[in-house]
């Protein structure tokens, strides 16, 4: 059976508001009986607070009154300590005195062996009463004021107060005085209190006995409070009540007990004041309810036309957002109506924004797919089974499959080692944080590979995981990666494994010999005469000397060695495997010499050198790379001294040499550390006039330990192991300060120090000789740098270069050794010297060997002409200064003047010499 539904009535807004207001009525008729209530019970309480700070103000008025005389009898106190006041204030004159200052009748008491006696202001012998006695003995013991209780003058029959104040006299109570005040005195204080009419001001003491009445004080003055009021006093210290007065009348009433007198303070106020202002304004509010509510119907029943009208304009904006248009918002009057209106105005704003902002992400993505279609880089989306989602247009270039391919396609298709649990794990992983790049190999269609380092970010999609893939081809990183690697092992002049690899593969083969395979051996190849080709030719032409001498080496070497280039022109053979052959080694040994023994043609000339080969066994001579090299070096150097062209085995007396240059240069290390490096000076003497003009700092090594070793022994030593620097820059630094203290002393010489090859090539030389001026404080004229031929024939340019800068500091120049080296006329002139030093080993056979005669004249000739001073070294005997001075050589040094001397014995020398 077919029912219709029921149809729900609709109220108009009028009846609703009409309802309303009358719902309304009712609590706000019970509202106001509880506001009334409410609003007399906070009259109440703040009449209560108004009258409780009235007595506390009067309280504070009284106390200040009564013990007002407190502070004049503190003025009564002697002045100074230990004086009596017996005289001034226990005497007929004294307490009228005192009487005259308070204008209240007095009595000063005084305590004596018997009791206490008290004198008045009338000038009468007095004794306490009972009530005075326990109030002025309680002064004695406390020091402390006391105020009485209301009580009878037996001399005037007046009502009074009487107040106990201690005289102090040496820090203790010497005196009570007595001080009484009429309660008419009170009374008025309390009456001058401006207190509206019918209010009540009352003063009680410690009994509740009246001391005090703002009216009427005459006649209740020294009566009992009533007991109410007495009991309430004695419960507390403050409070409230309602009281009947003296004169009938009932009161509001609030007493305040004074800490510091123990009188209390009382204020009334008449019901009738209270209760009669309540009642008119009770009756006035409840007329203005009656009124409101009246008002409020009649409003009630305007503003439901108001609403009803409001309501209605807003149907057509609604029906109007609902089709899609824009809507049209007519004035309303209420501003609910409005606010409804402006959500209506916001959602069509929203639907056009929402809109808008569709149309940008379809333009973004537009541009999206636009930049990823046109990217230089593959791009992929994943989804956790691993299928392909997406694929940009470089990726279908790069990999060879068509989009639609790669649509059909999973990533274990292209990436062919991943499985899909390793994907599911990259999906867990990247979902808690972003995973590093990290590297794959792609598999393209023609079969190709592509290694490529894949950036992954996962994002939720509509409640779907997918992985964002950026693979970056990384082909020619990993060539240069490669070609980095190649070059960290190998040589790059030669093409052959450097120092580092060799030791690396020597390293591998001990370890193969420990696990159980042969043993082998190590070749250590030293090229002889290069140094001169390298530095006569030029360093272009000495590289491709390497070049050649490489391909030479290599050509000897099978493949089962490895050659390698571990310094400038020293190379290694690496020969694992061997056992107890030791027919290899030498065949290579021989078979490099062989090559070696031929020319070699490069850059337009024709070298011809040789090698040195040293033969290390392992493990027998060496269980690390280390020791195995050192022990081929001491097997080369061996060969070397031999004559050179040749090999020599590794043996054990080797090693001997090889611990004594170990032991000299800890020797070295700890006189550098412990101060027993010493400086010897030997003369150089002016030969026309035997006038000394300078000294030349000499290194010794006095650390008494034997054997003593010379510098020809431990200087190159020294430079082997690289202590020549720190010792260097102490010889300088130490021979700077030994001039400086003798030309403070009166020896005015200069002072000649050695630079060798290694300190001239470290960068920066002037700048250390411009420190050492500085912090020495030797002029620079007096400091005479020495460097060798060896030091500066490498690169003249440089060289000159270096050499200009020191001398622009004013410092002196000279070449050392001059004669044994490869310098030419045009290599002196470019370089900016002062001095040139003919080599000793020519001016010892001066008298024997013609040849010595005809260099030492070149050189003499040579520095003549290119106006450079001479100095002569090793001159030993008469005849080698006389042929030198009468040459023109113009300083000398050798024994025939002074061997080397400390600085003690040097100054001993000059000292004999001067005398």
């Amino acid at each position: 059976m077919f029912r219709m539904p029921s149809i729900r009535r609709e109220r108009p807004v009028a009846h609703l508001l009409t309802g309303l207001v009358l719902a309304c009525l009712l609590p706000g008729v019970l509202g106001s009986a509880l506001f009334l209530l409410s609003e007399y019970r906070d009259e109440r309480r703040q009449q209560n607070e108004q009258m409780l700070a009235l007595a506390r103000d009067i309280g504070r008025a009284i106390d200040t009154h009564l013990l007002h005389a407190q502070t004049l009898a503190r003025s009564l106190s002697p002045a100074k300590p230990g004086t009596s006041a017996d005289t001034d204030l226990f005497s007929p004159q004294g307490a009228r005195s005192v009487a005259s200052v308070f204008g209240n009748p007095v009595v000063v008491y005084r305590a004596t062996g018997n009791g206490m006696t008290g004198i008045s202001s009338r000038g009468e012998q007095v004794a306490p009463d009972p009530l005075d006695l326990q109030a002025v003995g309680s002064v004695f013991a406390t020091g402390k004021a006391v105020i009485g209780n209301v009580a009878t003058d037996a001399a005037t029959g007046e009502r009074v107060v009487v107040a106990h104040l201690p005289i102090v006299n040496d820090g203790k109570t010497g005196h009570v005085l007595s001080v009484s005040m009429p309660t008419a005195e009170l009374s008025a204080l309390l009456a001058q209190r401006p207190l509206a009419q019918g209010w009540l001001a009352a003063l009680l003491d410690h009994r509740g006995i009246i001391a005090g009445r703002n009216r009427a004080a005459d006649r209740y003055a020294g009566q009992p409070a009533m007991d109410k009021l007495r009991t309430a006093i004695a419960a507390q210290e403050e409070g409230k009540l309602d009281t009947i007065t003296k004169e009938g009348v009932p009161n509001f009433t609030v007493f305040v007990r004074s800490p510091l007198t123990g009188f209390t303070t009382i204020v009334g106020i008449p019901h009738a004041d209270v209760v009669g202002p309540l009642t008119t304004r009770l009756l006035y509010l409840a007329a203005a309810l009656a009124c409101l509510s009246t008002l409020g119907l009649l409003l009630a029943r305007a503003m439901s036309r108001r609403i009803a009208g409001s309501m209605q304009a807003l149907i057509a904006p609604a029906t109007a957002l609902g089709q899609g248009m824009p809507p049209a918002m007519p004035a309303v009057h209420l501003r609910e109506a409005a606010e409804v209106g402006a959500a209506i105005e916001r959602a069509a704003a929203l639907l056009c924004q929402r809109d808008a902002a569709l149309r940008a992400q379809q333009e973004e993505l537009q541009q999206f797919k636009f930049f990823s279609e046109h990217a230089n880089e593959m791009l992929l989306l994943l989804d956790e089974d691993g299928r392909i989602r997406y694929a940009n247009r470089r990726a279908s270039e790069r990999l060879g499959y068509s989009n639609a391919e790669l649509l059909s396609m999973t990533l274990f298709q292209i990436d062919l080692p991943t499985r899909p649990l390793q994907l599911h794990q990259v999906f867990a992983e990247s979902r808690q944080a972003q995973m590093r790049p990290f590297e794959r190999v792609y598999t393209c269609k023609d079969g190709c590979q592509i290694p490529v380092e894949i950036t992954a970010t996962v994002l939720e999609v509509k409640g779907e995981w997918l992985m964002h893939v950026a693979p970056r081809d990384i082909s020619e990183r990993q060539q240069v990666e490669r070609a980095v690697r190649w070059a960290a092992a190998h040589d790059g002049l030669t093409g052959l494994p450097n120092r580092a690899r060799a030791l690396a593969v020597l390293e591998q083969a001990l370890d193969d010999q420990r696990a159980g395979a042969p043993g082998g051996a190590l070749l250590f190849v030293d090229l002889d005469r290069f140094k001169p080709v390298n530095d006569q030719h030029g360093h272009k032409v000495g590289d491709r000397v390497l070049q050649a001498v490489a391909q030479r080496l290599y050509a000897c070497v099978d493949q089962r060695a490895l050659l390698a280039r571990v310094g400038g022109d020293e190379f290694v053979v690496v020969m694992p495997c061997l056992g107890d052959d030791l027919e290899r080694p030498e065949a290579v040994a021989r078979a490099i010499l062989d090559a070696m023994a031929l020319p070699i043609e490069a850059g337009g000339i024709e070298a011809v050198l040789s090698a040195s080969i040293g033969i290390s066994r392992f493990p027998e001579q060496g269980d690390t790379a280390n020791l195995l090299i050192h022990a081929a070096d001491m097997a080369m150097l061996q060969v070397k001294k031999n004559g050179r062209g040749g090999f020599a085995w590794y043996a054990p007396h080797m090693d001997e040499q090889a611990q004594f240059t170990l032991s000299v240069e800890r020797r070295l290390q700890h006189a550098l550390d412990h101060g027993s490096l010493r400086l010897h000076y030997q003369p150089i003497v002016e030969l026309a006039s035997g006038k000394t003009v300078g000294v030349e700092a000499l290194l010794r090594l006095e650390d008494g330990i034997e054997p003593a070793i010379g510098p020809a022994t431990f200087v190159p030593i020294a430079e082997s192991c690289g202590l020549v620097l720190p010792i260097g820059s102490w010889v300088k630094r130490e021979a700077c300060r030994q001039q400086v203290a003798w030309q403070a002393a009166g020896l005015a010489l200069s002072v000649s120090v050695n630079v060798s090859p290694l300190q001239f090539s470290r960068a920066g030389l002037a700048q250390r000789v411009r420190d050492l001026i500085a912090a020495s404080g030797i002029e620079p004229w007096q400091l005479v740098i020495e460097v060798t031929e060896t030091a500066i024939i490498k690169d003249l340019a440089e060289a000159a270069a270096i050499l200009g800068e020191v001398k622009a500091l004013g410092v002196r120049i000279a070449l050392d050794d001059f004669g044994t080296g490869y310098s030419s006329l045009g290599a002196l002139s470019a370089l900016p010297l002062d001095k040139l030093k003919i080599d000793q080993s020519f001016v010892r056979r001066i008298e024997t060997d013609h040849a010595s005669r005809a260099v030492i004249d070149a050189v003499i000739a040579l520095a003549h002409s290119l106006n450079l001073e001479l100095v002569a070294e090793g001159i030993e005997t008469e005849a080698a200064l006389d042929y030198l001075r009468a040459r023109g050589c113009q300083l000398g040094q050798g024994y025939y003047f002074s061997r080397p001397l400390a600085p003690a014995a040097l100054e001993d020398w000059w000292g004999r010499k001067a005398a």
